[in-house]
């Protein structure tokens, strides 16, 4: 039976003795979480797990604190085939009968009341690998048979018997039997290594209090590199034949980590570090305590040179899955209604560290773009507000979303910029010296904030939190040194939301005799006039762009600060102001006409990331507005908004250059090439291709990914081909990676439906399924297509997913066409494709197709007239 099947089928359970026969009863609980009135307090598990073999057995001994007098209790197992279970007491052994529960539950009972005190348990059991890369699963990289763990959320219980909760924060022991030529790595550092009969038996040390959902196993032949230059010792771990890979690792954790230990006040809070680059993984990265699980593509850069993106994305996710050393391993959430906050404030501390430690990289202004994205999608009536109640884990991944990383970390940064970085930070350490060890709910953060800063920051945090929606922060006149702001919920035009009211840290930025100034005010209220230094030139409502809020000003000031430029805008601001044009557009404040104008002077920027985010509003105007018999028309727009950028940066990189150069050249040739169809782009791009096919190390990595996409335009059989065998003989992540992104950039019919048949059926690892038919999505004529792989080879699909990632197939039907919005409602309305959550999301992609369209509509004929103007 494979582990997919055992999910859809009664777990089976094999009885210990015969009284076992009956079920017992299901224990008190509160229906989704077990109860407490026993409770875990160590659990050691031991397990036996050969790779090379597609089962597993173990044993779990749990020690209990019984709270009060009970005949029946319940843990998680889900899946596990159970071959037997003692329970043994202060008067020794307990006669116990399991049974299978609903939710992966394992339910006991006694014959009679438990006596308060502690308790023994002990489980014997089997399992499948999975293979769909949750629990405990297998991977086979270069003929080596390799085990990972993958537990967050609620995947714990399907690799051993254990409290699947967060709220249960318990040291645990770990000990594996593995085959003696592999190796084991887990949370903790080895106490013992042995080897006897062929097998080799490593004990790990007792870990500090953990929930079961940050525990990690790795074993293999896997291969270390020392990390030094730490507080604590550290390794990157690999498969076999990788390690030549992690040099970059090596350099950048220890800056990272430092950082981390000098903002917290306090050492790094585990024995040592691991950081472990998995082959087949679905997150980017795992914060799971001292073994930190990455996807190989993120962590391990080729030796011959890594790109710019590369490197950065290295460096911020690293900041992120360390800064939850404090911020969700020390301190853990009680209950899952809390995500949020655990990934809101690594990123909003991962973005800080970055920042410090490596700052050629802009992590501050980049992440702006996340903000930008949360904020178009708080923008619907289908928004959710970040904070809610967790009923279920059926598909607890959906409150993960830009909501609960990019909008959480904006609204910390605000806060932080109302109440002064020092005072957030005292604040912050109050919190961790207040919970380390244990766990806390979000109100005993913004509890300490508060009394640190000596404002309601509870209250403040209450209004972004609880309720859904950005606000639009209006000001409504200038009047001498008076001006009037209100504040009410923005909206795509078309859209009626309920009034809402925000408390809003509003920073002004505003000129007065030539001068500069600042001033943050709390707006309460559905307004408030402030009087500033004055007389006032214009006014700024979000100065450095650190508020989550949208903004309006009248249409004479909004040109005066386009005007002002670098003069009077910050680049955050300048980034910030290109995106909240874009919003005024969807709301029907800004003209199609008008906003493409608006771009014309911003992509001319010096700063990279200005011209980034007119990039961004680029794909917009794309979407919303290019259709095949405006391609042409469009390409020329294209060419004259992006050639100076990049005439004045170049197509090659120069001594020197910024790191910022380097991030944004790709993308620049990127939109010349395949949407301009910039001859001079072209041919360039053909010539590095030819280079980097000859010789992977004499192109500049940078731009080697691009160049592979846009000679594929043009692309025959034969390349295709070439592209195809690369791909499958690639030993590097970054080449696999461009090669099989590159494939679904060939144009020819015959070869894009070969692409897509590779998608679904070739040699790839599940994650990269979609990258083929997302790049084949690119081309104007085929922005249909990925919607039509999805429900083309749905079957296949959901044989390699986890469960948890289907309720996002939903969104490859996004785009501009409600036809195909509809098609999508009915095809995951069947039961054989419809997962729980499948409602919400869809939601979500019907009211942004409606938007779309809408937008398309109404301001059509003024894009396309402006485009073939002269």
């Amino acid at each position: 039976m494979t582990a997919l099947m055992r999910r859809a089928a009664v777990v089976l359970l094999v009885l210990a003795a015969p009284a076992a026969a009956d079920t017992p009863p299901a224990p008190p609980g509160s229906g989704h979480r077990l109860g407490t009135d026993v409770v875990p307090v160590f659990e050691a598990i031991r397990l036996t797990a050969d790779a090379r073999k597609p089962d597993y057995t173990g044993s779990v001994r749990i020690e209990l604190d019984v709270r009060k007098p009970v005949s029946a209790f319940s843990l998680h197992a889900r899946d596990i085939e159970v071959s037997s279970v003692s329970l043994t007491g202060p008067a020794g052994a307990v006669d116990v009968r399991h049974g299978g529960g609903d939710r992966g539950r394992l339910d006991l009972a006694t014959a009679s009341p438990l006596r308060p005190g502690r308790h023994v348990l002990e489980i014997e059991f089997s399992n499948e690998y999975d293979t769909q890369a949750t629990g405990l699963y297998k991977v086979v990289v270069g003929g080596d048979a390799y085990l990972f763990t993958q537990f967050e959320a609620d995947d714990a219980r399907q690799a051993f018997p254990c409290w699947d909760e967060p709220a249960f924060k318990i040291p645990y022991e770990m000990t594996v039997v593995v085959p003696e030529a592999d190796q084991a790595v887990s949370n903790t550092l080895p106490v013992s290594d042995t080897v006897k009969d062929g097998q080799r038996t490593v004990v790990f040390g007792r870990t500090k209090p953990l929930p079961s959902y940050l525990l990690a196993l790795a074993t293999g032949p896997l291969e270390f590199v020392a990390i030094p230059g730490m507080s604590v010792p550290g390794r990157v771990v690999t498969v076999k034949g990788a390690s030549a890979m992690a040099g970059e690792a090596v350099r950048t954790t220890p800056p990272v980590l430092a950082a981390l230990e000098r903002y917290f006040g306090r050492p790094y809070p585990y024995e040592k570090l691991d950081l472990i680059a998995v082959p087949e993984f679905w997150p980017g990265a795992m914060e799971n305590a001292g073994a930190v699980t990455f996807r190989d593509t993120v962590l391990l850069l080729d030796s011959r040179g890594a790109s710019a993106a590369e490197r950065r994305l290295l460096v911020e996710i690293s900041a992120h899955e360390l800064a939850h050393m404090w911020f969700g391993d020390l301190v853990t959430m009680e209950w899952w209604d809390d995500l949020w906050l655990n990934e809101s404030f690594a990123s909003w501390m991962g973005n800080k560290v970055s920042a410090e430690t490596f700052p050629e990289f802009g992590t501050q202004v980049e992440a702006m773009a996340g903000t930008q994205f949360a904020m178009s999608t708080d923008a619907r009536l289908s928004t959710r507000a970040i904070r809610q109640p967790v009923s279920s884990l059926d598909n607890l991944l959906q409150s993960a979303d830009e909501l609960a990383y990019q909008k959480g970390q904006a609204v910390l940064a605000m806060v932080e910029t109302w109440v002064g970085p020092e005072v957030f930070r005292r604040g912050v350490l109050d919190y961790l010296t207040a919970h380390e060890w244990r766990n806390a709910v979000a109100a005993d953060l913004w509890n300490a904030l508060s009394r640190a800063a000596g404002k309601d920051v509870a209250g403040v945090m209450a209004t972004f939190l609880d309720q859904p929606g950005v606000p639009l922060v209006t000001v409504d006149a200038v009047e001498g040194n008076r001006v009037r702001l209100s504040q009410r919920r923005f909206a795509n035009q078309g859209v009626s939301p309920p009034a809402t009211t925000w408390r809003i840290p509003v920073a002004l930025k505003y000129e007065t005799g030539g001068a500069m100034r600042t001033r943050v005010v709390l707006l309460s209220g559905p307004s408030d006039t402030v009087t500033l230094e004055g007389p006032v030139a214009w006014v700024h409502p979000n100065a450095d762009e650190r508020g989550y809020y949208r903004w309006s000003v009248p249409a004479a000031t909004r040109r005066a600060i386009a005007e002002g430029g670098e003069r009077v805008m910050s680049v955050r601001e300048r980034v910030g102001f290109v995106g909240n044009a874009s919003s005024l557009l969807d709301a029907g404040s800004l003209r199609g006409d008008e906003f493409l104008e608006l771009l014309l002077p911003f992509a001319r920027d010096p700063e990279p990331p200005v011209v980034a985010a007119v990039l961004d509003s680029l794909q917009k105007v794309k979407r919303a507005f290019v259709t095949p018999d405006l391609e042409t028309t469009f390409a020329g727009y294209v060419r004259r908004l992006l050639a100076p950028s990049l005439e004045r940066i170049g197509m090659e990189r120069r001594a020197g250059e910024a790191e910022g150069v380097s991030l944004l050249r790709p993308d620049l040739l990127l939109w010349l090439g395949r949407d301009g169809r910039d001859p001079a782009v072209l041919a360039y791009a053909a010539k590095v291709t030819a280079a980097y096919l000859n010789d992977p190390a004499g192109a500049d990595p940078s731009i080697a990914g691009v160049a592979l996409k846009l000679r594929a335009l043009s692309g025959d059989r034969a390349l295709f081909d070439e592209y195809r065998r690369r791909l499958e003989a690639a030993t590097v992540p970054a080449d696999r990676e461009r090669f099989l992104t590159a494939l679904g950039y060939f144009r020819a019919p015959e070869l894009v439906e070969e692409a897509l048949r590779f998608a679904a059926a070739g040699p790839l690892r599940p994650q990269e399924m979609f990258e083929i038919p997302q790049a084949v999505g690119t081309a104007v004529a085929e922005e249909a297509r990925p919607y039509r792989f999805v429900t083309e080879n749905y079957e296949a699909i959901r044989a390699k997913l986890p469960p948890m990632f289907l309720v996002f197939m939903t969104h490859f039907a996004n785009g501009c066409s409600e036809e195909r919005a509809r098609q999508a409602s009915a095809f995951f309305s069947e039961a054989p494709h419809s997962v729980p959550g499948t409602d919400k999301e869809m939601a979500k992609v019907a009211e942004g197709v409606r938007d779309c369209a809408s937008l398309r509509s109404r301001e059509g004929a003024v894009v396309e007239a402006y485009l073939r103007r002269p």
